[in-house]
């Protein structure tokens, strides 16, 4: 990837108090539609970990907003997206979160079978048909991206940034983490909130309400009071953990722990987690024990679907198996109190007659994403 071609710029330093969305812009279905399109569909998406499909043959599905899309490793090796329909008359070629295909895709409806690379194998009864042209009659293939492991799919082409250019210097951190041979080290945790994307967007890239909606957090950690913003879109926060011991025994029993898993990152890296946001509906939280991922899927203008996926080191320790467990029991309970902070927002976005307050300077990258969905979606102007 050559980087040399896009320069990503940090932002300076925040000076001014952004602009807020009006409520009409977290409240109107008609702004849904374009939203999709221009924030998502357009934009990359995280869809797995090359390590969840290891095997010739495996697949995992990718959906958002009537879209799917394979992700298979062919015989090769390689690892292709494919648009998730045949060809010949649309039908959904293979179904569930994840599977395997021995060496054919076939079409359940009228047996049309492809390759894994995507190419047209057969179609029943050839001679029906005027004259096929086979190599022009593949599977639709999708925008992939593999940074370090971690796969991104573009639904629907544009020019846009690469996934690792977007993180502009930080990529040295992410660089940091032995991504490559992670593993899924839980299921995925699906919840619906009733949200607007947006709300539960906002509320991830801003540190401003970490003291009074997460006093877990603010015990456990040195809270910085903004996040560092590139041109991109891409956020970013380091949190050193406190140094003074929490009264609360989970919390220092993670303070204890913490120690067993500093060997797997660099010694500037150590005792601190790192947070990015990836435009826009992506966060990032890097510990050195492990990955977690929360991923924002619009549903409706009012329901979101909040995804977290868990990946780590595939070998380690029984006291770092011990550091997940509790860091994943630590973020759950701030998982569920960001819930409950967001659908308390949606409810007041809902009041007749409410008008936003000004941004705090804490509240910077909340002020450059309100800029980019004024700038992008003429009707939240």
């Amino acid at each position: 990837m050559n980087t040399a071609n896009h320069k990503v710029i940090p932002l300076a330093d925040c000076t001014t108090h952004g602009k807020p969305l009006q409520p009409h812009a977290y409240n109107d279905p008609a702004l849904l539609e374009q939203e999709l399109d221009v924030f998502f569909l357009k934009n990359w998406q995280f869809a797995g970990h090359a390590n969840d499909i290891p095997n010739v043959g495996d697949y995992l599905n990718f959906e958002m907003a009537n879209n799917s899309v394979i992700l298979i490793r062919g015989e090769d090796q390689q690892i292709r997206a494919f648009q998730n329909v045949c060809r010949h008359r649309a039908s959904r070629l293979l179904e569930g979160e994840s599977g395997h295909c021995s060496k054919v895709i076939q079409c359940p409806y009228h047996g049309w079978a492809y390759n894994l690379d995507g190419g047209l194998r057969g179609v029943p009864s050839m001679d029906s048909f005027p004259p096929l042209d086979k190599a022009s009659m593949g599977l639709r293939e999708v925008g992939l991206e593999n940074m370090h492991g971690l796969l991104f799919v573009k639904i629907i082409n544009s020019p846009r940034l690469g996934v690792a250019e977007s993180f502009g210097d930080c990529i040295n951190y992410v660089r940091a983490y032995d991504l490559e041979n992670y593993h899924q080290i839980g299921d995925p945790v699906d919840e619906i909130w009733n949200v607007n994307w947006k709300v539960a967007w906002d509320n991830y890239q801003e540190n401003y309400h970490i003291p009074i909606g997460h006093p877990g957090l603010n015990r456990l950690l040195d809270v910085p009071e903004d996040e560092q913003t590139y041109s991109s879109g891409v956020s970013y926060s380091v949190f050193p953990l406190s140094k003074q011991r929490s009264s609360v025994p989970l919390e220092a029993r993670y303070q204890e722990l913490a120690h067993v898993a500093e060997h797997r990152v660099p010694e500037k890296f150590r005792g601190q987690w790192f947070q990015v946001g990836f435009p826009h509906n992506l966060g990032m939280d890097f510990y050195p024990e492990m990955l977690d991922l929360f991923q924002l899927i619009p549903l409706t203008v009012d329901k979101t679907l909040v995804r977290a996926s868990f990946y780590g080191p595939k070998e380690c320790s029984a006291a770092e198996l011990e550091l997940r467990k509790v860091n994943i029991e630590i973020n759950t309970q701030v998982n569920d109190e960001d819930k409950t902070l967001c659908e308390r927002v949606q409810k007041g976005l809902q009041q007749s007659n409410y008008s936003p307050g000004p941004l705090s300077l804490h509240e910077s990258a909340v002020a450059f994403f309100h800029q980019a969905v004024r700038d992008r979606i003429p009707g939240a102007r």
